[in-house]
């Protein structure tokens, strides 16, 4: 994958919604326990006798059938699988040769898009496309807009990703969507449209973070108009804070930007969560990256601001009539209601649905509209085997909350198979923080104190900065979570504080850093909207199914 392809490939799904877990890590831990990539889902085992059992829910009679279906249709020679690396469920389908083969058309200026194939069931959509060239080659081309809508014209949100296949010289990809069809079958409009060929641009800067000091910069190049670059030293990591201001809204769409880290011409990893797009305080769009301090202090590093340039387009749109189906998954699905209430802390929810599919298993839950249950990781126990999962809200629906869990190759489930939900790493959210923190003049240079919040020592360093006040929070405690905002004064007077930093629960980082504009006192008042508190070793278990 050449620089174009790392960079657009990392940006293209910024703006979707579908939240998934760290499938890197889910796959490091599940991949030794499976069978083998040709080990194919094995055969309902009918020889076990049915004994008497005893439920708390009504288990449907399709679970004394293993949940996975015959292959009906013929592996296809693109090697989708490669698209699908921590999506096993996926991979257990085509490797199956499961899902319903469209293999539709259409070229445009010698350029055809394919749609070769749908995977449908009762959990998710996934179209699959390939784009090719009668002539020259599509390696550097990406459509940026791929869409989908129902038989009602209406949208429907999703993902896609694509990626070159170097045996196929095509670009294969997909377009994954919660939704699907609410009976057996249904008409959709698939359209790929804005299809665009990139190179990477980089541009040197003379930046030095361990100064201290914003870094400005004129660009004025390829719709790019100025970059301000801000560093901040959290100790073993150093967070570089970009700012870009755009003189083409096109090409602000598209450009991607973000701060690249060479030492002695080799790119360095960032080290932690890499945010990128959330717009800035003017419209400016903001980049979050950190890096290892000690890395930045060593000798032969530079800094360059890079970017994707368009170098071809074409303005024309392929577009699909589709008739899904998705009979065949049916086989293989089970529609489980639970009716299971979950509680901690004072927060509780109803797990009321479960639908276990060829490709997922998905839980779906019912609560207080925008509450999050305090834990951040899920998982389920199926007979021991564990299935590493994500959340995220329902789309529109602020009391709902969905958990997916991608199925293992070659998982069986049957009528007796016990079914757990566990939740892991407790983060509980606090309000009780009512002593203000008072910072003392202040200036230029670096001050630090010291206060309790919620029993635990919290370090504040403060300091002024092109007019601006800085305030970082953090505890030496492993157990305090963060501080998540502050703010001073009451009512119309009240100022709150710019986060600075984009922060994260579960990653061992609890510092903040909050912006006051244009502050010139010397002194300051702060108050704290609300702080967190981490259990990592904090687990909550339910039967969904028990054992028998």
């Amino acid at each position: 994958m050449d620089k174009a392809e790392q960079t657009f490939s990392r940006f293209l799904d910024d703006n979707q919604e579908m939240a998934y877990p760290d499938f890197d890590k889910m796959w490091e831990r599940i991949e030794p326990s499976l069978p083998s990539e040709r080990t194919a889902l094995k055969a309902v085992d009918l020889s076990l006798p049915r004994k008497k059992r005893y439920r708390k829910v009504v288990i449907l009679a399709a679970f004394a059938a293993i949940l996975v279906a015959t292959p009906v249709f013929a592996a296809f020679t693109y090697n989708w699988e490669s698209l699908f690396p921590h999506r096993s469920g996926i991979q257990a389908v085509l490797q199956q040769g499961l899902g319903q083969i469209i293999d539709q058309s259409v070229t445009h200026e010698g350029i055809k898009l394919t749609v070769n194939k749908a995977i449908v069931d009762d959990n998710r959509t996934v179209i699959l496309y390939s784009l090719s060239a009668q002539k020259g080659s599509v390696k550097d081309m990406y459509f940026t807009e791929v869409t989908m809508k129902d038989s009602q014209g209406k949208a429907i949100e999703g993902n896609r990703f694509q990626r070159w296949d170097e045996a196929t010289q095509s670009m294969n990809g997909y377009f994954e969507t919660e939704w699907t069809p609410k009976q057996s079958e249904d008409d959709v409009q698939f359209t790929a449209q804005k299809l665009h060929s990139f190179t990477t641009v980089e541009r040197e800067l003379d930046f030095n973070p361990m100064s201290g000091q914003t870094g400005s910069f004129a660009i004025h190049q390829d719709g790019i108009d100025n970059l301000t670059l801000r560093p901040f030293e959290q100790g073993e990591k150093t967070l570089l804070k970009s700012a870009i201001t755009f003189n083409d809204p096109e090409a602000k769409m598209l450009a991607y930007p973000n701060i690249a880290v060479y030492k002695d011409g080799v790119l360095l990893k960032s080290d932690g969560h890499d945010v990128f797009g959330t717009p800035g305080e003017h419209g400016e769009y903001t980049g979050q990256q950190a890096f290892k301090t000690e890395e930045l202090k060593s000798s032969g590093i530079s800094y360059k601001l890079s970017y994707t340039k368009e170098t071809r387009r074409v303005d024309e749109a392929w577009t699909y009539q589709l008739h899904l189906d998705k009979k065949q998954m049916l086989s293989g699905t089970v529609k489980q209601n639970l009716n299971i209430r979950m509680e901690d802390l004072g927060i509780a929810m109803v797990l009321k649905e479960m639908i276990i599919t060829p490709t997922q298993i998905r839980v779906k839950a019912s609560h207080e509209k925008y509450i999050r249950f305090p834990y951040l990781n899920y998982e389920l126990d199926i007979a021991g085997t564990i299935l590493h999962g994500g959340f995220s809200a329902g789309q529109g629906e602020p009391d709902e909350t969905t958990f997916r869990f991608e199925r293992p190759i070659g998982l069986q489930i049957k009528e007796d198979t016990s079914i757990k939900l566990v939740a892991k790493y407790q983060v509980e959210e606090h309000k009780d923080a009512k002593d203000p923190i008072r910072l003392r003049n202040i200036s230029e240079k670096k001050q630090t104190i010291t206060t309790q919040v919620g029993g635990y020592p919290v370090v504040w360093t403060y300091y002024r900065q092109d007019h601006n006040l800085f305030v970082q929070s953090e505890s030496a405690d492993p157990s305090f979570g963060g501080v998540n905002q502050t703010y001073m004064g009451k009512g119309e007077q009240r100022l709150i504080g710019k986060p600075i930093t984009a922060n994260f629960s579960g990653d061992g980082n609890n510092q903040a850093i909050d912006m006051y504009a244009n502050y010139e006192k010397n002194e300051a008042e702060l108050n704290i909207f609300w702080y967190y508190t981490e259990k990592p070793e904090q687990s909550l278990k339910v039967e969904l199914i028990p054992a028998n």
